[in-house]
């Protein structure tokens, strides 16, 4: 698939874009407002969405995007989905939990994601027929990574974002479920990154959008696990639990998230 490829390509400029841009205000004291659902906004997150917009529409014209900041931009049968900041509390706070998400969706499948954390000194990216890689931020340097492919009768690695021993109650209950495969496992970094790189077999995630999971979702897709929600559809939409798997476990855990006896 050599659009593919092409795609991965503008996607990783896309990414050196806006690390550049979140660095320089990154060193800089932050200032940030509250939007309606509570979470804070700065004009970086504003300022990086709208230039990787401006940037796809010269480049991609074609295509859709939608982006957490402005929304749905313009519509088409791709759509590329960008978080400018996921993190923004993190970022507003002198963290370096944040990163830039950047997603492709066609014909209703993530077929490309890239997170990038230079504040971390990370990124991760991967893309159908492609695999999935780890590099240090601005490095030429990538790693291969790859989804475990655990046995049905070994003790399975999971954990959930939110971590699990901070979920209130409904969520907490959801994600007991899991237990009869297993207690929870820490988290040293978003589990579903820690899927991709085969440290855990599954990551549930409890709320997102489709700028929270795409980018992940297209990682552990191309490290050879598998991403949907927990109806098992795939189509990025709304704002509910998902799953991401190894592959080989994602029926099992699928069953035992939807078990309501």
């Amino acid at each position: 698939m050599p659009h593919v490829v092409d795609d991965l390509v503008l996607a990783l400029g896309l990414a050196d874009q806006a690390d550049a841009m979140t660095m320089a205000a990154f060193s800089q004291p932050a200032t940030f407002m509250t939007k309606e659902d509570g979470t804070p906004v700065t004009e970086t997150d504003r300022a990086v969405e709208v230039t990787l917009r401006d940037s796809l529409r010269l480049r991609r014209p074609l295509d859709g995007f939608l982006g957490e900041e402005t929304g749905l931009a313009h519509g088409g049968g791709r759509c590329w989905i960008v978080d400018p900041i996921d993190g923004t509390r993190s970022f507003v706070a002198g963290g370096r939990a944040w990163a830039t998400q950047i997603a492709l969706e066609e014909k209703g499948r993530v077929v490309l994601g890239v997170t990038s954390a230079p504040a971390l000194g990370s990124r991760w990216w991967g893309a159908m027929s492609v695999g999935a890689f780890r590099s240090a931020a601005g490095s030429d340097v990538a790693e291969p990574i790859w989804t475990t492919r655990t046995p049905k009768d070994s003790t399975t690695r999971w954990s959930c974002h939110p971590p699990f021993d901070v979920l209130p109650g409904r969520w907490r209950e959801l994600a007991e479920r899991l237990t009869v495969l297993g207690g929870p496992t820490a988290n040293t970094s978003h589990p579903a990154i820690m899927v991709a790189e085969g440290e855990l077999d599954l990551c549930l995630q409890l709320e997102g959008a489709a700028w929270d999971y795409g980018a992940f979702a297209g990682i552990v897709q191309a490290a050879g696990g598998r991403f949907s929600y927990l109806d098992d559809s795939v189509r990025l939409a709304g704002v509910r639990p998902a799953l991401f798997s190894n592959g080989s476990l994602h029926a099992t855990a699928l069953a035992l998230l939807n078990d309501d006896e």
